[in-house]
């Protein structure tokens, strides 16, 4: 059998040249578990030449069984086995792996197996660096700490006197007397880790850690792993591994984008809510948790339901208070308190001495319609400040970001600004002025079901039948509208 396959790679070497050109590593091994092929990326991943390990079992080499290995997994159970996150010791040395594994059959006869597998190991040791970091900025470990965390997270950070966003900001501090689950729905750059960590640092749980995490950012076969962690007994030589669940006991755990996470994840996410408990990947032992859940979307709740980004029931746990924050556009009048907020803070740190827009920005800041929202803003003064000489005592059409210039008209906001709208990730906002249709749609809504209310003389069944929504949805815009 090992003849076989040693024979297909020596008659077509274009195939062992295709292996070779691969940026995965690729694994062989004949039908008893023996290694008899492994490619160069294999080769300097595990620090093992293809002739150190050519008949040596999966166990011996690696330490890994039938139940760690995906490839032996494969090889016994034939079936194939699919994005599959593992680690294992190779030389001292622990790795981190994404792999696909397939049994292989020959005229009808099982003659071994193969895995590809994408080495995840840095990824895996920057995100576990990004948090410790978080740990320990957010910890009380300072000589003042609650002065330093107040300093980075404090109420005057939520700038803005636009009634929207007053609205919001009055319902974060409401928020933080509880520990009821938060879901904040705005556009990207908007300020929703912003009001995440306010919440947290004018709660009880203050003292605790804040830790947040990307969901869009972490591939989806290393989350579970990341939120739920790892047990010691799922691979040889492995250590017991907390994960963020288990990191942010007494604190606040922030999932960015919760929208982006995969399904078969929230499923796990939504039992872990319910129950307060987790298990580790590998393990069966139940582990108590103590974390409050504030989440983030970047769509409209209703629209990532019926697209299937969020399962309706993990909505309305996460969703128990909903601050929905506007977009700048939505708040004009807040750009000019942001603006003086902004350049207030990098003439501290470039030692500069701006006082304000001359007329010509002024102007097109009004009518610029700022679709990367306050994140967007503060990136174009801050790189207006390093334009700025140590004369100039206004900042001017010169200094602003070219990107920013390269619009038709301020009101459009460019080619930037288009592929942001057209980007169906994004809250949509078609028309300039954003304010009056986002105070309009939620109205006309309100109408309608006050109207169906009445008709259907208060029954909410009938009255969600009527406008064609789930009971649910019609009890939490009830709720939302305040409607008695």
């Amino acid at each position: 059998m090992e003849t076989r396959f040693k024979d297909i790679i020596n008659r077509f070497p274009f195939f062992c040249n295709l292996l070779e050109s691969l940026d995965e590593a690729v694994y062989f091994c004949d039908v008893n578990g023996r290694l008899f092929y492994i490619n160069k990326v294999a080769e300097r991943l595990d620090g093992y030449t293809n002739d150190e390990l050519y008949g040596r079992s999966i166990g011996d080499a690696y330490g890994l069984d039938n139940r760690t290995s995906p490839m032996l997994l494969a090889l016994t159970t034939e079936k194939p086995v699919v994005n599959k996150a593992f680690r294992y010791i190779v030389n001292g040395r622990e790795v981190y792996q994404i792999c696909n594994a397939r049994p292989v059959f020959f005229e009808g006869e099982k003659v071994g197996a193969y895995t590809i597998q994408k080495d995840m190991t840095q990824l895996m040791e920057v995100i576990e660096q990004n948090i410790s970091l978080q740990k320990k900025v957010y910890l009380p470990n300072g000589d003042d700490p609650k002065k330093a965390h107040q300093d980075i997270v404090g109420l005057d950070r939520l700038i803005g006197e636009h009634p929207l966003f007053r609205e919001c900001k009055e319902m974060a501090i409401r928020a933080a007397k509880s520990d009821s689950p938060v879901l904040l729905v705005g556009e990207t750059g908007s300020g929703k880790e912003l009001f995440a960590r306010c919440i947290h640092q004018n709660s009880n749980r203050k003292e605790g850690p804040f830790l947040a995490i990307n969901c869009a950012a972490i591939p989806e076969t290393l989350l579970e792993s990341i939120l739920f962690g790892t047990s010691k007994g799922i691979y040889t030589g492995a250590v017991e591994r907390k994960g963020l669940f288990e990191e942010a006991e007494g604190g606040t755990l922030f999932l960015d984008e919760i929208n982006s996470m995969p399904l078969f994840s929230q499923a796990k996410l939504l039992r872990a809510l319910e129950e307060k408990e987790i298990q580790h990947l590998g393990s069966k032992e139940r582990i108590k948790i103590n974390a409050r859940i504030i989440s983030s979307s970047n769509v409209f709740p209703e629209e990532a339901i019926s697209k299937e980004q969020i399962r309706e029931d993990l909505f309305y746990r996460v969703a128990v208070v909903n601050i929905m924050i506007p977009s700048l556009v939505s708040r004009k009048s807040d750009v000019f308190l942001l603006t003086n907020h902004f350049i207030k803070l990098y003439n501290e740190s470039f030692q500069k001495h701006i006082i304000g827009l001359d007329d010509e920005v002024l102007r097109f800041f009004s009518d610029f319609s700022w679709p990367g929202n306050v994140r967007q803003l503060k990136h174009c003064l801050e790189a207006a400040m390093n334009l700025v000489t140590d004369y100039d005592r206004k900042i001017r059409m010169k200094h602003l970001p070219a990107y920013l210039l390269s619009g038709n008209n301020a009101t459009t906001g460019g080619y930037i600004q288009k592929k942001t709208i057209d980007n169906n990730k994004h809250l949509k906002y078609s028309e300039p002025d954003r304010t009056s249709v986002f105070l309009m749609i939620f109205e006309k809504e309100k109408e309608e079901i006050i109207q169906a209310l009445m008709e259907n003389k208060g029954n909410v069944s009938k009255t969600a039948k009527q406008l064609g929504m789930h009971r649910q949805s019609l009890i939490y815009r009830i709720k939302k509208y305040k409607i008695t």
